[in-house]
């Protein structure tokens, strides 16, 4: 494997637009591994009890099925000709279309279909998260007078800034990776090389062209760019106070009642405006 690899990688317009589209995977996919599972999550740990465990179980169902055999009902569910998604829009009114065919939609449905995985695994993590806060310190907000959205704004989802850094550089690390499967699947990264990345790009000068020296370039330019990922993650966690030891988000007393004093101080304002 020589510099003429890399020369050839990106002197091509396929490895650089596989790159791009990698990259617009994760900006599509974020969301739903940081504020949709960290919304449920809330949710349901502020409800204990059996149906919160039931929902739990009922969302984590996604990672639980294999990815080959969840591709492939996804497949039966956006198929143009009778597929659940266009009998439903077609009955509203909003017509029908190849989601999977179109240029215009095809991304947007592979990453639909990816993200379900992010927010099933990414819910339990970040209930894991949530299980070490002292619900002491939410009660005494209660007492002071605050509501559910204050209390959630300024003491839950402050103590879950170090899980929410941790869980976005997981995406972005494993976006490519867990859209392959979908993308080998549903749509072989067309059409005209709209839903490709760098994974199945990668895939395909190995194993189909098989291009043994494009392959391992492309290989060796994936792991630069996680190594980079990674230490860029490291500094954000050091950054933000976060970096060490597992349990590290767990709130301390000094912690809780530092988020809690701009609450308590606005409850204040608020009696003595009364």
């Amino acid at each position: 494997m020589g510099l003429a690899n890399f020369r050839g990688l990106f002197e091509g317009e396929e490895f650089p637009r596989a790159l791009s589209r990698t990259g617009l995977y994760v900006l599509v996919m974020l969301p739903f591994a940081t504020v949709v599972p960290m919304a449920l999550a809330i949710m349901l740990w502020k409800r204990p009890g059996r149906t919160s465990d039931i929902y739990r179980a009922l969302l984590f169902l996604p990672v639980m099925l294999a990815p080959v055999a969840n591709a492939l009902s996804w497949r039966f569910v956006l198929d143009p000709l009778g597929g659940i998604v266009n009998v439903v829009t077609g009955g509203l009114g909003l017509g029908e279309r190849d989601w999977l065919g179109d240029p215009s939609t095809a991304l947007a449905a592979i990453s639909l279909v990816t993200a379900a995985r992010f927010v099933a695994l990414n819910m339990l993590l970040y209930g894991a998260a949530l299980a070490a806060i002292d619900r002491r310190c939410l009660d005494a907000a209660r007492v002071d007078g605050a509501t559910e959205w204050e209390i959630t704004r300024r003491l839950v989802v402050p103590q879950l800034r170090g899980t929410t850094i941790l869980l976005s550089f997981l995406c972005a690390v494993f976006a490519g990776q867990w859209t392959f499967t979908n993308i080998a699947v549903l749509t072989q990264g067309g059409p005209d090389n709209t839903t490709d990345n760098v994974y199945y790009r990668l895939y395909t000068y190995a194993f189909t062209y098989f291009d043994a020296g494009t392959g391992a370039a492309a290989a060796l330019t994936i792991v630069v760019v996680l190594c980079a990922l990674f230490g860029l993650s490291t500094l954000a966690r050091r950054v933000a106070g976060t970096f060490g030891a597992p349990g590290r988000d767990r709130p301390t007393t000094r912690l809780a009642a530092a988020l809690a004093a701009p609450l308590t101080a606005l409850t204040r304002r608020r009696r003595a405006a009364l």
